[in-house]
C-alpha cells in the first residue's frame, strides 16, 4: 500500500517534474562549465608511419591544443603533459588523404574530470607514398688550404655508400649525400677523423650509420718556373780561343714547390761543350741544362747554340828604350 502511494505520488504530474530535473541538471552543468578555463599549447605533432606507406611531403611539426578544464587543471598543465598523433599507419593504399590529429593526455597525466581538449587543425592532407630503399654515394666537401707547399693528395671515406630510406618520389631524386665539412687548413700530415651525414629532410632517414670515417693525405705541392735571360756558359775551350759574343736562352723547370723557390740558375746551369773546338770559326754546339736531380726540365728555347769563335789576342807590352835620356 505504501508503494502504490509512493509510486502514485512520483508519477503524479510527471512531465513537470521531469521537466524541472531537465532544466536542474542543465543548469548544474552550466554552471559548472562557466567556470571552467581554457589554455592553448604548441604541441609537437607526432607522426605514426609504422607501415609501407609514408608521407611524401612537409608535415607541419607543431599543432595547436586547446584545453578546457577547471582551473586548477589548467595551471598545473605544461606543453608536455599533451600528445598529438597524426596516425598514417592505418593506410595500405597511395593517395592523398585528410587524416585526422587525435589529441590526448600524456602517459600518467591525470587530471580530475571535466577535460576538453580540441585540436586544430583537426585533420592535415596527407600525400602517402611507398616506403623505398636506395644506396648513394657519400660525398666529403672540404675547405681551408693546407700549408705553404702541400696540397690535398687523396680522400678515402669508409663507406663510400649508405642506405637510404624514404618516400619513393624523394628517394629518386637523391643521388649523393655529404658529410659535414673537413678542415685543410694550415695541415701537411696525413689524418683520419670521422664525420656523420647531414640529414637530408625528416622524410628520408639513413638506414646504415650516419658516421663515416675519412682518411686524407697530402703530398708536395709541384710548381713549374721560368728562367729568361741565362747566359750559356763555354766549358772546355781552348786557352788560345775565346768567343766573339755568349749566347743567351731560357728555361723552363718544375719540381717541388718548396725547392723551386730557393732554386737560382748559376752561371753554369746552361752549357756547351767546346772541347771538340781546335781553332777559330762558327760552331753549332749542343747545350746541357745542370739542374738538380729533383727538378724535371719542360722546355728550352734552344738545344743547340751557334757560336763564333776567334783567337785570342795577345796584348804587346811595349819595350822602354834603355838609352834614352843618355849623353
Amino acid at each position: 500500500m505504501k508503494a502504490e502511494l509512493i509510486l502514485k505520488k512520483i508519477t503524479n504530474n510527471w512531465v513537470p517534474k521531469c521537466i524541472c530535473i531537465i532544466v536542474a541538471v542543465a543548469l548544474y552543468l552550466f554552471g559548472k562549465t562557466s567556470r571552467l578555463e581554457k589554455k592553448t599549447f604548441s604541441i609537437p605533432l607526432i607522426v605514426k608511419e609504422d607501415g609501407n606507406l609514408m608521407s611524401a611531403e612537409a608535415l607541419p611539426s607543431h599543432i595547436s591544443v586547446i584545453i578546457r578544464s577547471e582551473p586548477d587543471n589548467i595551471s598545473a598543465l605544461t606543453s608536455g603533459d599533451i600528445q598529438a598523433v597524426l596516425d598514417l599507419s592505418y593506410y595500405t593504399k597511395e593517395g592523398q588523404y585528410d587524416v585526422p590529429i587525435s589529441a590526448s593526455l600524456a602517459s600518467g597525466v591525470n587530471l580530475a574530470a571535466p577535460v576538453e581538449l580540441t585540436v586544430n587543425p583537426e585533420k592535415i592532407h596527407v600525400k602517402l607514398e611507398e616506403r623505398t630503399r636506395k644506396a648513394v654515394p657519400v660525398e666529403v666537401p672540404v675547405y681551408g688550404n693546407p700549408l705553404h707547399g702541400y696540397e690535398l693528395k687523396d680522400i678515402k671515406i669508409s663507406p663510400q655508400h649508405v642506405i637510404i630510406s624514404g618516400p619513393k618520389s624523394l628517394v629518386a631524386n637523391i643521388n649523393q649525400v655529404s658529410t659535414f665539412e673537413v678542415n685543410l687548413s694550415e695541415k701537411n700530415e696525413d689524418f683520419r677523423e670521422i664525420r656523420k651525414i647531414r640529414s637530408i629532410n625528416r622524410h628520408i632517414e639513413l638506414v646504415s650509420s650516419d658516421n663515416v670515417e675519412v682518411n686524407v693525405t697530402f703530398t708536395t705541392s709541384l710548381v713549374t718556373k721560368t728562367f729568361n735571360n741565362v747566359q750559356v756558359y763555354l766549358v772546355h775551350l781552348a786557352p788560345h780561343l775565346e768567343a766573339v759574343s755568349i749566347p743567351e736562352s731560357s728555361f723552363t723547370v718544375s719540381g717541388a714547390q718548396l725547392v723551386l723557390e730557393k732554386f737560382y740558375p748559376s752561371e753554369y746551369t746552361m752549357q756547351a761543350d767546346c772541347s771538340m773546338i781546335t781553332g777559330p770559326g762558327e760552331y753549332e754546339l749542343p747545350v746541357v741544362i745542370a739542374v738538380q736531380d729533383a727538378f724535371k726540365i719542360e722546355n728550352s728555347d734552344l738545344t743547340t747554340v751557334k757560336v763564333k769563335i776567334r783567337e785570342k789576342t795577345v796584348a804587346v807590352t811595349p819595350v822602354e828604350n834603355s838609352t834614352a835620356g843618355k849623353n
